[in-house]
């Protein structure tokens, strides 16, 4: 956390420091701040012990684009800046013109990340919206945050510049923290449909020790923080399982009620696409089986796949969300479990899953 002295220098360019409670400005989503970088391929080689001297102490990397794309830095720079003590998160830009293309790029991005070390929530940046109605972008960007959340249980925060998040992204997103894009004033924009902020990207044409050119700035908050956010979520003590707040992980249950095969791992396999072969998910594979390091599985080793036939609900999920994850459809889910109102489900009720 930086004194206010620091946030002034780190502030300067951009005109008289003011109070982020400002009546002018968005308020932060927490009164912490941090300074933070975000990078792709375009900054090249980067001296992250340099950067961390510099006072940095978030890094924002680069993950993926589309259902194919991983940046050609992406493990370098997650290796240097964890290595360096930052904090480190990842993004993915969104290419999806359709719902169900969100939903792709949203399995792929989670099976990039998957076994990372994370500090941040997982960021979809979705800024290429030629040709997209206001409708189909925030269907789009909706599905991709949901699909996100179920594949890795990680809260999502959205990266926006002001335009959007004031003119065309909906309040369906407003339940995912902002990180905000906003280089023309000394506070973030009050008109956003955001109540608060946890990022505000200040410049694009920062500079920097340890990074060559310009590098995006900015200043972030304990908003951005997947700790923070499961600590807000979770009592200290849960000696039983609430019907409000159920603490068990999105895992089949017990007994009579699950099944499990086995696979025998062949050349070319990633946990991503034996997840999809067998219509279950890179997380539910790791709960099953001990992998030292998920993005390195070897031929020849076997795994345990899951069949579940009955799920317990989690805060967060919906039957668009379990539909994908046991390869069934919303109307299947509804049927089975004598469901009314198919947007109406509540944590620590238990589903049937039709096999």
């Amino acid at each position: 956390m930086k004194k206010l002295g620091q946030i002034f220098i780190a502030l300067l360019f951009v005109g008289t420091l003011t109070f982020a409670n400002s009546a002018f400005a968005v308020e932060p989503e927490s009164s912490s701040e941090y300074e933070g970088i975000d990078v792709s391929r375009y900054q090249e080689n980067i001296d992250w012990e340099a950067v961390a001297n510099a006072g940095m102490e978030v890094a924002i990397i680069k993950s993926s684009e589309g259902v194919d794309y991983t940046d050609p830095n992406f493990e370098v720079n997650y290796e240097g800046a964890k290595a360096a003590g930052l904090k480190v998160g990842f993004y993915h830009f969104l290419t999806a013109t359709t719902v169900e293309q969100a939903r792709e790029e949203a399995s792929f991005f989670a099976s990039i990340i998957s076994g990372k070390d994370i500090d941040v929530k997982p960021v979809m940046d979705f800024e290429d919206l030629d040709g997209l109605s206001v409708e189909d972008i925030n269907a789009i960007a909706l599905a991709f945050a949901e699909e996100v959340e179920s594949q890795t249980s990680y809260p999502v925060m959205v990266y926006s510049n002001a335009d959007n998040a004031t003119n065309v992204f909906g309040e369906s997103l407003t339940k995912y923290s902002l990180w905000l894009a906003q280089y023309d004033g000394n506070q973030p924009s009050n008109d956003v449909i955001w109540e608060t902020w946890a990022g505000w990207q200040y410049t694009d044409t920062g500079s920097i020790d340890g990074v060559t050119g310009d590098v995006d700035l900015n200043i972030f908050n304990d908003g951005i923080f997947i700790e923070a956010t499961s600590t807000e979520e979770e009592p200290e003590e849960q000696p039983e399982q609430s019907e409000e707040q159920p603490t068990e992980p999105s895992t089949p249950e017990s007994g009579e009620n699950s099944t499990a095969t086995t696979y025998v791992v062949k050349a070319g396999d990633t946990l991503y696409s034996i997840a999809k072969m067998h219509d279950t998910t890179v997380s539910a594979i790791l709960a099953n089986n001990n992998l030292a390091n998920p993005n390195l599985i070897h031929p020849g080793v076997e795994l345990t796949i899951s069949n579940m036939s009955s799920y317990l609900i989690n805060w967060g999920d919906t039957l668009w969300s379990l539909s994908k994850k046991f390869g069934t459809t919303v109307e299947a889910l509804a049927s089975e479990n004598n469901i009314e109102n198919p947007d109406l489900i509540y944590a620590g009720d238990t589903l049937n899953i039709p096999q």
